[in-house]
């Protein structure tokens, strides 16, 4: 029936943006309190939630709300009998989803390769690093075999230590596996286009992806804070000039740039506090898809083909 991959994606998307709205209301005191690392394993909270949905429901659960809503469960269980409309309107709710889930990853593919294209010629150094004419900063291209592309005047553009910490920013995000991260970010938005939320989203995961990153060059290069804030200026300064002369906007005060430059000012929490922090992440990530598993909707449990006639019997 159309309905039930209607129902999927219905319950899908509640539990996405429910996840994505604790994500955004802990990100920031958890930043605070145990560090950028903490706040940026927290959105595993999405993924987590949405396999908490797919996950059939324990018979133990449906058993107890069989006994505490009857009369529901028995709607829920004869949800074969809708109306022929009904099943009309699920079918072409679902191809239009499918429709638009296609067409997000076609342009966002097309786009890849477009901007893939436009950085040739590329050639490699010795470093493990490329250099390309088009690019005029540091950047981390392509998910499965991800390769660092600096500006063909990288070591003109940066002082010493600077080139040493824009490397190792950039080898940290190779370490930590962001490219893909990414990708996985990218590929759920193109399933959840028509969700609003997920636009902004995405958006402030690879800005806490980037803090995580910070705090770990920082956790192992040492007290290097003042260097640091000066290559992201001269980084963010180039981009300002490549991209933004046009439109006339130049560094406005709720520039990302300003809150990576305010956390490079916070004393980085000790190791013992970073590792309760992300401890205390992942209990909350469970303790979460726990609630939203016990919480599905009834027809849910159809989907799965779990029956729910026998616990309304007599």
């Amino acid at each position: 029936m159309a309905s039930q991959p209607l129902a999927l994606l219905v319950n899908l998307t509640a539990a996405t943006t429910v996840a994505v709205v604790l994500v955004c209301l802990g990100r920031r005191p958890l930043r605070r309190a145990v560090g950028a690392q903490a706040a940026y394993w927290l959105w595993l909270m999405i993924p987590v939630s949405a396999l908490a949905v797919m996950m059939p429901a324990s018979s133990h659960a449906l058993g107890l709300l069989a006994r505490a809503m009857p009369h529901a469960v028995g709607r829920a269980a004869s949800i074969g009998t809708a109306s022929h409309a009904s099943m009309a309107y699920g079918v072409m709710a679902v191809l239009v989803w499918a429709i638009g889930a296609v067409a997000m990853m076609l342009v966002t593919v097309r786009r890849q390769q477009t901007f893939m294209r436009s950085l040739r010629p590329l050639w490699a150094l010795p470093n493990d690093t490329y250099r390309s004419n088009a690019v005029v900063e540091p950047m981390l291209v392509g998910a499965w075999e991800p390769r660092i592309v600096l500006p063909a005047d990288f070591e003109a553009r940066y002082t010493q230590q600077e080139c040493a910490l824009v490397l190792a920013h950039e080898r940290a995000h190779v370490q930590r596996g962001d490219a893909l991260a990414n990708a996985v970010a990218t590929s759920w938005l193109c399933l959840f286009w028509f969700n609003p939320l997920l636009y902004w989203a995405v958006g402030r995961f690879r800005f806490d992806q980037e803090l995580a990153c910070d705090a770990q060059v920082l956790a192992t290069t040492g007290s290097v804070r003042r260097s640091y804030a000066e290559a992201l200026l001269k980084v963010q300064l180039a981009v300002d000039r490549f991209e933004a002369v046009p439109i006339g906007c130049h560094w406005r005060a709720g520039h990302p740039l300003t809150e990576r430059i305010m956390m490079l000012k916070s004393p980085l929490p000790g190791a013992l506090r970073r590792v309760a922090g992300v401890a205390a992440v992942f209990a909350l990530i469970v303790a979460a898809s726990y609630v939203i598993w016990l919480t599905q909707p009834m027809p849910q449990a159809r989907f799965w083909g779990m029956s729910v006639v026998s616990h309304t019997s007599c």
